[in-house]
This record gives C-alpha cells, structure tokens and sequence, in this order.
C-alpha cells in the first residue's frame, strides 16, 4: 500500500492567476510491513475537544465520500488548524474513488501557487496558495476556489476511528488524511526527472519555496547554480545520495542536526525529496508522519515537532514556541495598527509579566527583538528597521508565552 501526492502545478504570479504549463505527477510511498499498535496519540486537548482551532480547514467532500470517512478526515484537519495561524480558511476539496490500484491510498497538493504577494521572502519564488494566504493574511484565490485537493482510494481497507486503536490489516484514515494535509500546506519539493539520467528542479523556470531549503554535503544548496547545473546529471546523483532539508527551525527541533531526507538509490519521481527519511524517523516516533510509508496498524495524530520545524521555515505562523515549552496563546495579542509601518502599539492586558517582545521572519529565523520590561498596560515596538512582510510575534510570559501575527508594510 502506498502513500500518494499528487502535485497539481496550477501557479498563480504575483496578484494574478497564472496557469503554469506543468502537468500533474503522482507520488507514491510503498508501505512495507505491519505495525500493530504503534500510536503516536493527539495533544490532550484535541482529545478532550478543548484545542482552540486557530486555522479553519473548509473540507468540500465529493458526494461519494461516506459519513465516517467524513469525521475521520475533519478529526485530522483540525489537528493542523490546532498549529497552524491564518486568517484565511484553508479550502481542501476531497474525492473518493476506486484509483484502480490496491497500493495507492490518497493523492493530494496545492491547488495553485503564487509569488510576488505581500509578505513573501522572494519574489522569484513559488508559495502554495494555502501558505501564501497566511502570509499575506488575505485570500488571493477566489473564495470558491480550493486551496488543496485530496483524492482518497475509495477501495483501500481503511480504518476510520479516530482513537488510536487500529486493527493490524487496516489502514487509519486519519492518518493518511493528515499526511496529505501536510503535502498540499507545502511539503514538497518541485524536483521532476527529465530523462533517466537527469532531474530538474524549478516550476515554469522558478523554485518552489521548499527548494530553497535542500542541500547535499558538504552543504550544497541543490538552488545554487554555481554547484549543479538544471537539469543534470550531477543533480539526480545528488538526490540519490544524502539529502538533508536545512532550515533553522527544523535543525532545532532535530537536536541541532541537518534533517534527512527520503533519497533511495533510484529516484522515486516526487516521494523522493517530500518525504521525512524512514530510517532516521521509524514507525512509532513522533516525527514518523511525513515519511514515505505507512504500516498497517499505525495511527500517527499529531504532525511531530520536525515536520512543525520544517513547516516554520517555510514561513507557516504556527502557535508553538521553538525554543521553550511553554503554553502558547495564539492570536490574543493586541496589535495596533496592524498592518504597521514604523511601529505598532503592543497590548499588554494579558500579559503578566512582561519582558520581552520577539519578531520571527517568514523565513523562521528571529528578525528583531525589543525589552518591554517593566512596562504594563501597552507597550510600543519599533519595525522601522524590518523589511516588509508578514512577522510571528513572540511574547513570552512566565511559564506561559503569547504569538500574533505583524504585517510591516
């Protein structure tokens, strides 16, 4: 049984819709073994029903799709909207069908891709719709038009609860479902074999912001024109080899370490490169979601702190803090104005002890700090130095910490 992503290469420029001329790809992971009972539970309050959904997923399902399959699917997307902060609901279009093929159990991608929005670190660089909207924090596709699409194997023997407890010849939807969730939010890559002996990287001649992150040792950026021609040779031997995504934020969720990638000696045209490498994340581990295979018997309800550490890098407003453990409010800071040119007034109502006032970059990495300790009531913090763009602010608080979101114009 496999895994399957299909990446619908339908771009968007700028504040313009424009089809890019690339056809779509199916990507298939194999499962290969039975791994009866390894569960990797929710957050308590998912389970409880007390999760503060500060990301609403609008799950469209085709008629065909059943009822329990329904509840199962919505259970895995609001464990992405418990992490995920975006203004804009992210819009997934499920189908259900017979995919003809006892392997296949789901496909799933961005629906378009934008660039040259508000917010994004590099005009030259594809985004997903759903990432790109949160960046921006406005909708940039029509409001009917999906940000996700997900197609289901009708016919695979799948299990629909959603605790945990999975039969050993079943396959757990929930499961499945949030693994694709993760591929359409923007894990993947744009890489693509031209020839046997050659891949590409790039959508209509640009990087996917996912790209942007890849590297082979000794720390090659596979972007960088001066180390690998596009497309090449050299490029396929390099994701055939050791591939490691290198971002800040997922480094520091891996104990400090570069994060492997799934690279098998042959090319495996999109598995390989947008998936988490098995052997360093096996089944029953936390961070086991985004790899390449799912058991029979394994339910997987939380994404994993790697995968969360990746989906920062690439610029997603997530409500964790990266470097404590600490109990974070999302959206209940007060911010004025927002968007902010120059400075905004910072809202301390809620905070108890003030100390500091922290400004993360789309790119994941700490763009600005300011001390507001000793201040009470409101405090005002100065951007006049930030480049445009969409910021995470980061307050913490105690044994407590509070995120909102800062708009530089």
């Amino acid at each position: 049984m496999r895994f399957t992503l299909l990446l619908l290469l339908l771009g968007a420029v700028a504040r313009a819709q424009v089809p890019l001329d690339t056809a779509g790809r199916i990507i298939t992971c194999e499962t290969r073994d039975t791994a009866f009972g390894a569960f990797m539970p929710p957050r308590a309050s998912i389970v409880d029903g007390s999760a503060d959904i500060t990301t609403t997923f609008d799950l469209i399902f085709a008629e065909s799709v059943p009822e329990e399959a329904r509840n199962s699917m919505q259970f895995a997307a609001d464990i992405w909207g418990s992490y995920l902060q975006s203004n804009v609901p992210v819009r997934v279009e499920v189908d259900w069908r017979d995919e003809d093929d006892d392997r296949l159990l789901a496909s799933a991608g961005p629906a378009t891709f934008y660039r040259g929005f508000v917010g994004g670190v590099n005009r030259s660089t594809w985004y997903p719709v759903a990432l790109a909207e949160a960046i921006q924090g406005d909708t940039l596709n029509s409001p009917d038009d999906a940000d996700i699409f997900v197609v289901v194997n009708s016919t695979a023997n799948w299990n629909y609860s959603t605790d945990g407890r999975v039969p050993r010849n079943r396959i757990d939807l929930a499961t499945v479902f949030l693994h694709e969730l993760g591929h359409g939010l923007g894990f993947l890559s744009s890489i693509d074999s031209t020839t046997d002996t050659t891949v590409t990287i790039g959508l209509d001649g640009l990087f996917v912001i996912y790209d942007l992150f890849l590297e082979t040792p000794p720390g090659r950026s596979l972007v960088d024109a001066a180390e690998f021609e596009n497309p090449s040779p050299e490029l396929l031997a390099a994701v055939i080899d050791r591939l490691d995504f290198a971002g800040e934020s997922a480094m520091a969720k891996n104990g400090g370490e570069l994060v492997p990638l799934f690279a098998p000696e042959t090319f495996d045209v999109g598995s390989s490169v947008s998936h988490l490498d098995e052997q360093a994340y096996r089944t029953g581990t936390q961070n086991a979601l985004m790899t390449p295979s799912l058991a029979a018997g394994e339910a997987i309800h939380d994404p994993g702190p790697v995968t969360l550490g990746i989906l920062y890098d690439l610029g997603w407003p997530l409500r964790f803090d990266l470097t404590s453990t600490s109990e974070v409010y999302a959206g209940q800071l007060g911010i004025y104005p927002n968007p902010a040119a120059g400075s905004f007034r910072l809202s301390l109502a809620e905070v108890h002890t003030p100390t500091v006032a922290i400004l993360y970059g789309p790119d994941g990495r700490e763009a600005f700090r300011q001390d507001i300790s000793g201040q009470y009531g409101e405090a005002r913090v100065s951007v006049d130095k930030l480049p445009p763009g969409l910021y995470t602010l980061f307050v913490p608080d105690g044994d407590r910490a509070f995120s909102g979101r800062v708009v530089v114009r």
